[in-house]
This record gives C-alpha cells, sequence and structure tokens, in this order.
C-alpha cells in the first residue's frame, strides 16, 4: 500500500511540474495535422502574399495581350498664346496701288477702286482656342516584340505559379516538422515523466531497504540523486515542449494571447512501402518548383533576345484621329485623317546591339543555371531518400534494444529488492531504457520530417497524406 501510495505522489509530483513550467494553460485543444495544415493554408500572411503575386502576374499577361488590341486616345486643351496668328499681305496690296495709283509722268489719275479695297490680313488663330481630338491606333508589324512580350507574360505567370507551389511546399514542410516536432516534445515528456516516476519509486524503496538495513545510506542516497537529475530532465523536457508549442501557433498564426495548449493527435509514423530512389529522382526533375522557376526564366531570356531583334526592324502600323472641337481649327488642320505609318531606329549609339548581346548571355546564363540546378536537385533527392531509409533502420535495429533495456530495468529492480543489485544499477538499466525509448521516438519523428523533404524536393509535396494516411504503420510507444 506503501509503494502505490508512493507512487501516486510522484505521478502527482510530475504533473504539477509541466503544469507550473506550462504556465497553468487552459484545456489543450486536439488537432490533426489535416486540420493545421487547413488553417495554416488560410490564415499564413507568406502564403498569400505568393498568391496574390500569381494574381498580378495574371493582369500583366493581360496587359500584355492588349498590345495586339487597337490603341484610342483623347485629349483635350485649352491655350492662350502671346498673340494672335495672322496672315499678313499688305505688301501685296501696296504693290497693287503702285501699279494702279496716280502716273507720276503723265499725271493721269489711278483707279479709284483702290480705295475701296480692305486690308489684305488674315486671323489664321485667334490668341485663345480650344483643341480637342480622338486617335486610334493599331500596330500591324512590329518585328515580334508584341509576340516576345505576351510570351514572357505568359512565362511570367507560370514562374509565379511555381513560387507559389514552392512556397506551399515549404510551408507543409515545416508544418510537418512543427506539428510532429510538438508529438515528439509531448512524447519526450511522458518518457521523461516515466523515468521521473520510475525513479521516485525507486527512492522510496531504497529508504524502506535502508530503514530494514539491507543497504547503505550511500545507496539511498545514489537514488535520491538519480531522482533530482530525473527532474531535471523533466523540467527540461517540458521547456523543449512549450517551446514547440510556441513554433506551432506561429506557423498557425495564433492570435497573440491566446495561451490555449494545442496537442496534435496525428501519431507518429513510419512505413517501408517506399518506391525506389530513381522514381522520386525523375520526380524531382520533372515537377521540383525550383527547376520549374528556373525553366521559365529561360523562356523569358529567350523572349527578350526575340524582342532585342525586333528592335533592328520596322514598326507598321494604322492611325486615325478625329477632332473633337471644329470652331477653333485653322485652315489647315483637317477635321479627320486616316493613314498607315512606318517608324524604324536607324542608328541610337549601338544600344540595341548591346541590349542583344546582354540578352543573349542573359539566355546563356539561365543555361547554366538549370544544368547546375539539376545536377544539384538529383543529388539532394538522393541524399534525402537515403536518410528517410536510415531511419526505418535505426528504429527497426532499436526494437530490439529496447526489449533488452526492458528485461534490464525488471531484473535490476527485482535484484535491488533482494540486496543483490545496487541502486547504480538500477538507476542506469532505467535511464537506458528512457534514452532507448527517446531514440527510437527520434528516429520516428527523424523519418518523417526526412519524408516531407524528400516529397517537396521532388515536387510531391501533397503526397505526404498518402504516405502517412494509405500506408501508415502507426509507431506507438
Amino acid at each position: 500500500m506503501k509503494k502505490r501510495i508512493n507512487r501516486y505522489l510522484g505521478v502527482a509530483a510530475a504533473l504539477c511540474l509541466m503544469m507550473s513550467l506550462g504556465g497553468g494553460v487552459a484545456l489543450a485543444r486536439e488537432l490533426t495535422l489535416d486540420a493545421a495544415l487547413a488553417r495554416m493554408e488560410a490564415g499564413n500572411d507568406t502564403l498569400a502574399a505568393a498568391r496574390e503575386a500569381k494574381a498580378a502576374t495574371e493582369y500583366e499577361k493581360e496587359a500584355a495581350f492588349g498590345l495586339h488590341l487597337p490603341k484610342v486616345e483623347a485629349s483635350m486643351r485649352w491655350t492662350r498664346i502671346d498673340e494672335p496668328i495672322e496672315i499678313d499681305l499688305s505688301s501685296i496690296k501696296d504693290a497693287m496701288g503702285f501699279l494702279h495709283g496716280p502716273n507720276p509722268i503723265s499725271g493721269s489719275p489711278g483707279d479709284p477702286r483702290l480705295a475701296y479695297l480692305p486690308e489684305f490680313t488674315m486671323e489664321v488663330q485667334d490668341d485663345t482656342f480650344v483643341k480637342g481630338r480622338v486617335t486610334a491606333s493599331l500596330p500591324l508589324y512590329a518585328g515580334g516584340r508584341i509576340q516576345a512580350a505576351n510570351e514572357a507574360a505568359a512565362s511570367r505567370v507560370q514562374e509565379a505559379g511555381a513560387q507559389l507551389r514552392e512556397t506551399g511546399n515549404q510551408l507543409m514542410r515545416d508544418m510537418v516538422t512543427r506539428y510532429y516536432g510538438l508529438r515528439f516534445a509531448k512524447k519526450v515528456v511522458e518518457v521523461r515523466t516515466s523515468y521521473f516516476q520510475g525513479m521516485e519509486q525507486h527512492v522510496s524503496e531504497a529508504r524502506q531497504l535502508e530503514t530494514q538495513g539491507m543497504i547503505s545510506r550511500s545507496e539511498s542516497l545514489h537514488a535520491e540523486v538519480a531522482r533530482a537529475e530525473a527532474h531535471r530532465l523533466l523540467k527540461r523536457a517540458v521547456r523543449d515542449q512549450a517551446i514547440a508549442e510556441t513554433a506551432l501557433a506561429n506557423l498557425l498564426a495564433v492570435e497573440e494571447g491566446d495561451h490555449e495548449a494545442i496537442t496534435p493527435v496525428s501519431p507518429l509514423f513510419l512505413t517501408r512501402e517506399l518506391e525506389p530512389m530513381d522514381y522520386f529522382i525523375s520526380a524531382a526533375l520533372r515537377l521540383n518548383p525550383v527547376l520549374r522557376r528556373i525553366d521559365e526564366k529561360g523562356v523569358q531570356a529567350r523572349a527578350g533576345v526575340k524582342a532585342e531583334k525586333g528592335a533592328f526592324l520596322p514598326k507598321v502600323y494604322l492611325f486615325a484621329s478625329q477632332e473633337l472641337v471644329t470652331d477653333d481649327l485653322t485652315m489647315l488642320e483637317p477635321e479627320w485623317a486616316a493613314g498607315v505609318g512606318m517608324e524604324m531606329n536607324l542608328f541610337e549609339g549601338f544600344s540595341s546591339v548591346n541590349r542583344l548581346r546582354s540578352a543573349r548571355m542573359q539566355r546563356s546564363r539561365v543555361d547554366h543555371l538549370s544544368t547546375q540546378a539539376k545536377k544539384d536537385i538529383a543529388t539532394l533527392t538522393e541524399k534525402l531518400y537515403h536518410e528517410v531509409v536510415g531511419q526505418v533502420e535505426q528504429h527497426d535495429a532499436l526494437k530490439t534494444s529496447r526489449a533488452l533495456a526492458e528485461e534490464a530495468v525488471r531484473v535490476q529492480t527485482r535484484a535491488f529488492e533482494e540486496g543483490y543489485a545496487t541502486s547504480l544499477d538500477v538507476v542506469d538499466a532505467r535511464l537506458t531504457l528512457s534514452g532507448v525509448e527517446i531514440k527510437q521516438l527520434m528516429a520516428a519523428y527523424g523519418y518523417d520530417v526526412a519524408l516531407a523533404r524528400l516529397l517537396e524536393t521532388a515536387g510531391l509535396a501533397t503526397e505526404f497524406n498518402t504516405y502517412r494516411n494509405d500506408k501508415e504503420q502507426e509507431v506507438t510507444f
């Protein structure tokens, strides 16, 4: 009965410790991985920014398509000039007067009609006038520049889509890391709590044996030192759990001041049904968002070369204009006009030549980046694949060690109770068992994180739930 009471006291002490270190949090809220991912996708600002960036490129694509369509502009202008514009023909009147005026030799009178001639001046433009015009133009040929602009705009949409997928994949990997990180931390707290309870029971038994004279005082003190160390490890595990909770809450965009604890209920898992490594490398070379973004940069670079080549070719277009205000038009200005225009740069200081050279260098640069990125991605995929397989092997190898450690605890505890083993033997056996349990947890957690990174690199991040749900072998401790 006394042993049972001491055991209950140990459990109560551990629970009080966790509550005190946890800051008196409210009741825990259970959260599955699917629910956590859905909440992150709905509230994460980084993901929202990536979505808006893609939407912006789609509008840019629509704007580029508008280059194919007519351009219509309207303008209205009120103007005042320094003085009216007039055509002065007084010299013609003077010449006529000279020819038809009085003859200075004969004295005959001139033509009397000259006196009735008006002033030979004509106002062309008043000093205040209003001009209004509608103009329209339609490109017929631009040397391929319009097509290049549309190709580049469409490629930027694809690049933004790849960036959105990359951001989503990274956040999913972060969620897996933090979600299962909290699950791992809580499991470690359970292991440390069990170890602490075992040390509490060991101290109780040591004191009873000391009272009965079966062990020395040093043996009992050694048990108390081991209990203090177990207490320290438990406190550290609880602090690690609090840090993991904060990290997950930040990713879930939990509002500040919301101290409701989160309990991840989706278990750590392992699966041995994994496709061959070549499957993931092939998928990575086809689907990895980083490679897709680099490929789209290549499309844009080639479009840039096409556009710069078009700068050497003429631009042909239709145009038309209609005057909106005809009252202030001069005799030299038509009410409407239409025609065909052509523009072509003949010389601009070799700017076009150097821009074309720059575009070609950019295209070559992207090609080199693409080649190297494919090599790096393939190497990273292989590395992560081996990490996933290695974690499974580590977990399986620890099964025998755990069985041996459990048996050692049972044997050493029984031997200590009968006086055939020391307190140090019991402490070492329990410490070994808790260490093996934590290593198994670490292997399962490492597997889940490595699998998430492998699928992210292969462009298959959304397949994580397939491995977790369809092929799951739940790891329980």
